[in-house]
């Protein structure tokens, strides 16, 4: 809330009570013109208060962040702002009075008897509570509000690499070489040919629709894979070996879709593949982690880093876990995935 809305808010309480306070005493209102001074005396209070609390609370936002702990912020809240309300109202009481404005004692006898001062503390000590509920609903309500923008801009980013993950699917290369596998196939073999477009369909056809879908089941992500893996084992035949050996009770945890096509893609990709030299891929798990294991063969002349793709699936699981993907390159190429069992 803006400071000059509080200010003016206060004051307008602080009228409120000036003649609620005088009414419950005199049975009257206070008249504007023979009570000027006291008047001007709340307008003043209500100001100096107004200033006082806001600067208190302000403070307290900043050593005491209500995020940190709402009860202890709510509770402190309100007790420095009561013991700085008291101090304010006792102080400029005093001033007032040694200095002519207004004729009121405030904790004396009488007045006391009458119960004023119960009042004042009642109705500063109900005001107050209610001050440090709208700091608390203003608090609440821009913390939503930045969850809000924080989880869009998440999403939008995680949309963005999925683009990426379905472009790298989509691609020109992959599309021309499945094409020709195609032509070869129709006067070869036409049965071959079918099936190799109807798993090659398939395969389009989960691309597409988990394109705005930020997780699926790691049974689905498999069997996708096996139609892939089908459009591979015809172009490579024998020299290509894909094996999946995921425990059952694994299958029904969630994965980001196309993390492991990314992964076995990326193994053809940076792999010669032939009979002399034959690719073996691996997925397995163990209790925390997929594991996607491939030899290595000699390095085709020309081809992209392996960054791309692992990039990709580093940022996506990033949305999941602060648990890392883990890439090791020796020997063999290894990459642990983490099960996102909690997801």
């Amino acid at each position: 809330m803006p400071k000059l809305i509080r200010l003016v808010l206060f004051t307008v309480i602080g009228i409120l009570f000036l003649e609620y306070l005088y009414y419950s005493e005199y049975d009257l209102l206070p008249n504007v013109y023979k009570e000027a001074a006291l008047y001007i005396f709340t307008i003043v209070t209500s100001i100096i208060s107004g200033w006082v609390i806001s600067s208190i609370n302000l403070k307290l936002n900043e050593k005491l962040p209500w995020r940190k702990s709402i009860m202890q912020r709510f509770i402190a809240g309100l007790a420095f702002d009561f013991i700085a309300l008291a101090i304010i109202l006792l102080t400029l009481n005093w001033l007032a009075r040694i200095s002519g404005i207004i004729d009121f004692h405030l904790f004396e006898a009488a007045l006391t008897e009458s119960q004023l001062e119960v009042k004042v503390i009642i109705l500063c000590f109900i005001t107050l509570f209610i001050v440090t509920l709208v700091e608390f609903n203003t608090y609440s309500y821009s913390e939503f509000s930045v969850g809000q923008i924080r989880r869009l801009r998440s999403e939008r980013k995680q949309l963005e690499f999925q683009f990426e993950a379905l472009k790298s699917q989509l691609s020109p290369h992959y599309l021309f070489n499945s094409m020709n596998t195609i032509s070869s196939l129709i006067y070869r073999d036409p049965q071959i040919a079918e099936n190799f477009i109807r798993n090659l369909a398939e395969t389009f056809n989960y691309v597409l629709n988990t394109k705005n879908v930020k997780l699926v089941s790691l049974k689905e992500e498999i069997e996708a894979l096996r139609d892939f893996n089908y459009l591979l084992g015809i172009r490579y035949g024998n020299a290509l070996d894909l094996k999946i050996e995921i425990d059952d009770a694994t299958l029904s945890y969630p994965i980001p879709p196309l993390s492991l096509q990314l992964l076995v893609e990326n193994a053809v990709k940076h792999n010669v593949i032939s009979d002399d030299e034959p690719l073996r891929i691996n997925i397995r798990n163990d209790e925390h982690h997929l594991i996607v294991l491939n030899n290595k063969t000699e390095a085709p002349t020309k081809t992209s880093s392996h960054k791309v793709g692992l990039d990709n699936i580093k940022k996506r699981y990033a949305f999941f876990t602060v648990r890392e993907v883990e890439v090791k390159d020796e020997d063999y190429f290894e990459v642990k995935l983490p099960i996102l069992k909690d997801s």
